[in-house]
């Protein structure tokens, strides 16, 4: 017979999963926003504080401890890909005088997982935000390398228009995904973010599976018709990346998931004002 979970456990985590949209929680909202008593969710709260997992603010108030940060980082994948891109994206940034991104795929969002720059940019993203696939460059690299049920249900799915520009047709999606995997780039001309164009390409594992993506944002009025132009740089840094990656043994990518993707260590909502492109 099964295990039955414990439903402690998973209450805690439910409790965990609130702050992915509330940086800070009372005792009060959180037995409202769970729908239970507030001597239940003060319970839970007391528990997860005294675990390490929360932390308690002058106000009485919670928020995620720095220990969650330190487990997330310890997810295999997710930090052998952080550590193996960092330098690559650094040269990337410095070479083009623009930001470079890297981010993965969970479910039907992305995660942006690292942010390098030598210059301000426009667009304001931290590890950790998410976004959806279909409305940024990073985020079709990663929809075109997954499998067709993926595709399928981030398609079928209300796809919202955050700029003038947005492509919420899914058939020109298809269009746009077919593309991708026939040159290896994809382009966002001010679907995410108005004023920022963005070219991104795939990063493979030594399967020749899509585990995660880099890009190259950029002022739309200076780079919306010569994004070719950061194709070489971009494709380097990308190859630079694989070429570290193969040096991991082939079990580090035991955790991926071609359904699901793998980005849930770091992984939480983008606020009003964050954008991953």
């Amino acid at each position: 017979m099964p295990t039955e979970p414990s439903t402690t456990v998973l209450k805690a985590f439910t409790v965990l999963e609130l702050f992915r949209q509330h940086p800070q929680l009372g005792v009060s909202q959180c037995a409202e926003l769970l729908g239970m008593t507030r001597a239940s969710a003060h319970r839970l709260l007391v528990s997860l504080t005294a675990a390490g997992a929360l932390e308690r603010t002058a106000s009485g108030r919670y928020r995620l401890a720095i220990w969650m940060f330190e487990v997330g980082t310890q997810a295999p994948l997710m930090r052998a890909l952080h550590d193996r891109a960092q330098i690559a994206l650094e040269r990337l940034a410095e070479d083009v005088r623009l930001q470079a991104h890297l981010a993965v795929r969970e479910g039907s969002h992305l995660v942006y997982l690292l942010k390098t720059s030598h210059v301000a940019g426009r667009v304001n993203t931290r590890p950790g935000a998410r976004n959806p696939l279909y409305a940024t460059a990073l985020g079709k690299v990663l929809l075109a390398g997954a499998p067709g049920p993926v595709v399928d249900r981030v398609l079928s799915a209300p796809l919202r228009r955050f700029t003038p520009h947005t492509r919420n047709s899914p058939a020109l999606l298809r269009t746009q995904l077919e593309e991708v995997r026939r040159t290896g780039f994809a382009y966002d001309l001010e679907e995410r973010q108005l004023g920022v164009a963005c070219l991104a390409t795939a990063i493979r594992d030594q399967t020749g599976r899509v585990v995660a993506a880099i890009s190259i944002p950029a002022p739309a009025e200076n780079y919306l018709g010569r994004l070719d132009t950061l194709r070489r740089p971009l494709q380097q840094a990308a190859l630079s990346v694989e070429k570290n990656l193969k040096m991991l043994p082939s079990s580090i990518f035991g955790g991926y998931d071609v359904e699901t993707g793998y980005g849930a260590a770091l992984a939480e909502p983008a606020g009003p004002d964050e954008v991953a492109i």
